[in-house]
């Protein structure tokens, strides 16, 4: 046997034992499939690296998610932006997890959203993050003039770009 054989084996053993090891680690620790992780999980894995643990954001750099995410609900477009913003629109979640994502966050952060709220649902994500914003700020701005404009809270949204 060469020497170059003799690498290529020990390669391919180490490579074979790297799998086992990591599939019996996955096994041990049982993650969950990506559709049957809960809402939080999906946050937690998708969202709270620039959002923080706790939806507080990252002050000037990313938007504060806590008592801000369901003032969006209250004017003309705010649901919409809340699906076509960057991070939501080209996350790696299925259209249905993002929808229960949406949902989830819309109950825990709060504020309440209109009593005529309806849960978003995954065909209307779908067609949402098809129209992802490549410059939120803009539109995030003007919802945040119309949510001044209508009184409704003490304090709109921040104006995170």
């Amino acid at each position: 046997m060469t020497p170059a054989s003799r690498a290529r084996r020990r390669l391919a053993a180490a490579i074979a034992t790297g799998a086992l090891f990591t599939s019996s680690v996955a096994k041990a620790v049982d993650v969950p499939a990506a559709g049957d992780r809960s809402p939080h999980v999906n946050y937690m894995l998708s969202c709270q690296g620039c959002h923080l643990p706790d939806g507080s954001g990252q002050a000037g750099r990313v938007p504060n998610l806590r008592g801000e995410v369901g003032k969006f609900l209250w004017v003309d477009g705010g649901r919409e932006y809340l699906v076509q913003v960057p991070g939501t629109a080209t996350s790696k979640l299925s259209d249905a997890e993002t929808a229960e994502l949406l949902n989830w966050l819309v109950k825990t952060m709060g504020p309440p959203p209109p009593q005529a709220f309806r849960a978003y649902v995954p065909s209307e994500v779908s067609q949402l993050r098809r129209q992802w914003l490549r410059n939120p700020g803009e539109l995030r701005a003007q919802l945040i003039a119309r949510l001044r404009a209508d009184r409704r809270f003490d304090t709109p949204p921040n104006t995170v770009r």
